[in-house]
């Protein structure tokens, strides 16, 4: 009699080892499954990081406070507060009545207006302009002296209407 309850406990402990050695494989394995899906994940978003770096990389190769050469230009001034500078005059031109004498070209649906400007370096930057119906950019020389800014347009042009 108790060699059968022996034999019972055996095999009972034998069952729920069987079962647990099955269940904790495939948790193991769903882990391992789960594991390499967030490591194919981290190298997609290492590879999107990678080319964001270089595209901002890019972007900023041409601005004013990324680059030396034209930082030493202003050796005397405040970097951050010229490039405000610069473009709170660029943007009063937005302010003036009548056309925006930055921009060459009559609004026909509204008065030309800058949206948007990039410093490029210490005598360059370019300007994003537009009337709701038609825009355009601008290149613009400009020279610091002192307080006064002097803005000179270069060249432009104006995108056509597809």
């Amino acid at each position: 009699m108790k060699l059968k309850i022996f034999i019972y406990l055996f095999v009972f402990t034998a069952l729920i080892l069987v079962f647990q050695l099955v269940n904790s494989s495939k948790v193991v394995n769903y882990q391992v499954e789960m594991i390499q899906e967030k490591i194919a994940r981290i190298d997609t978003l290492r590879q999107q990081l990678d080319k964001s770096e270089q595209a901002y990389a890019d972007d900023v190769y041409f601005s004013l406070d990324r680059n030396e050469e034209a930082m030493a230009y202003f050796e005397d001034l405040s970097i951050e507060d010229l490039i405000t500078r610069i473009k709170d005059k660029v943007y009063d031109s937005n302010a003036i009545k009548g056309d925006n004498p930055l921009v060459p070209f009559t609004g026909t649906g509204g008065k030309f207006l800058i949206n948007k400007v990039k410093i490029l370096n210490h005598k360059w930057l370019i300007a994003d302009f537009s009337d709701g119906t038609y825009w355009g950019e601008l290149w613009i020389q400009y020279a610091v002296n002192g307080e006064d800014i002097r803005l000179e347009v270069k060249d432009y042009l104006l995108y056509p209407i597809n």
